[in-house]
């Protein structure tokens, strides 16, 4: 039996630690603590990425032009939503599938869509679907603002919930009773908060989501309320690099929020969360800054946590788990993911135990 080891550092939520794992037949029999063996790859261990926002279906429609955040992406006359009515279902899906692959091949295990398009469009990402998929948290939404007969029903039974977008794009009443239908069946319901805009937090609040996205205008009280209410937030520093918005990071996190990454819209960045998680690093040091370890664990840890408020998905650390291994050269492996390591230093990308190496 060909017995191997992979990774000199493992990361826990305390940070980097002396560790490996063992390998017999490609397959993951040990994560052992301490000094690896001398014939380990030097390798940082993490648990694979939670993209915890995404829209892959704008893919098609990468790379975006510069425009505001109204002329790109609000509906229902955005420049996404043009593109996405004249293109062919086809088209969407091979770029959708495009993104998967793309997630897969950077050590993205699960994410978490808001897939537009009604049904239609949740049904596109299913067939858009590839074995190494990563692991979808799809959440849907009606076609359009006049309910049809069942179809909020029908979407429920085929996805994982619900998710909208900002509350000034719908009416409000629309917005609870698809809340109320999501809660109704045990699925999900979430909404980009406060983006480019404060908005009514108390409003928020009265839809009970289980997560939200964003919250870059949102006001200290807003925050705290956040907090109080234990409801995950999704920050996406690419994207509200592209259109010229602040996000201060170390904010939300020192108010006590549970704080993850997604990569958000497909057509402004590609869904590759090495680039996120140095973005977020980045993007930081201008509000206080995060330490290497925080921007890792948005990646990680935090995306976990909103993986498990919106489908009571835990991804529990075992041997049968989804790690991602990266080579470093130095010895501080956090501050090299942070600041240089991208998906070329992929030494091996572990699926239920099960390992891929680049090439496969």
């Amino acid at each position: 039996m060909h017995s191997e080891f992979i990774g000199r550092w493992l990361l826990t939520d305390e940070g980097a630690v002396e560790g490996f794992l063992k390998l017999e037949n490609d397959e993951v029999v040990e994560i052992g603590l301490g000094a690896a063996p001398a014939a380990s790859t030097k390798a940082l261990v993490l648990p694979a990425f939670v993209d915890a926002h995404t829209h892959i279906g704008d893919s098609l429609a990468y790379p975006a032009p510069r425009g505001s955040l109204e002329e790109t992406v609000a509906p229902p006359s955005g420049y996404k939503h043009r593109i996405l009515r004249s293109a062919s279902r086809a088209a969407k899906i091979d770029a959708m599938r495009e993104s998967l692959v793309l997630m897969s091949h950077t050590g993205t295990s699960a994410f978490i869509d808001f897939r537009e398009e009604g049904l239609d469009g949740v049904r596109a990402l299913s067939e858009a679907s590839v074995p190494e998929s990563p692991c979808p948290v799809v959440l849907g939404r009606p076609s359009s603002p006049d309910l049809i007969e069942g179809e909020v029903e029908t979407l429920l039974v085929e996805c994982d919930g619900i998710a909208m977008s900002s509350l000034r794009d719908w009416p409000f009443d629309f917005l609870a009773e698809l809340s109320r239908k999501a809660k109704s069946v045990g699925k999900a319901f979430s909404v980009h908060v406060s983006e480019a805009v404060h908005e009514d937090f108390d409003r928020v609040l009265d839809l009970k989501p289980d997560f939200v996205v964003h919250m870059n205008q949102a006001t200290d009280e807003d925050l705290r309320a956040c907090s109080d209410a234990s409801i995950p937030v999704v920050v996406c520093p690419r994207s509200n690099e592209f259109f010229g918005i602040e996000q201060d990071i170390p904010r939300l996190l020192r108010a006590g929020l549970s704080v993850a990454l997604g990569t958000d819209n497909g057509m402004i960045a590609k869904p590759d969360m090495f680039e996120e998680v140095k973005a977020a690093f980045r993007t930081a040091k201008s509000k206080g800054s995060i330490s290497a370890l925080e921007a890792v664990s948005l990646a990680t840890f935090g995306g976990r946590k909103v993986l498990n408020a919106a489908a009571k998905i835990t991804q529990e650390i075992g041997v049968k788990s989804d790690f991602v291994a990266v080579r470093v050269g130095g010895d501080d492996p956090l501050l090299e993911m942070v600041t240089k390591a991208s998906s070329r230093d992929i030494v091996a990308i572990i699926r239920g135990g099960k390992v891929r190496r680049p090439g496969d």
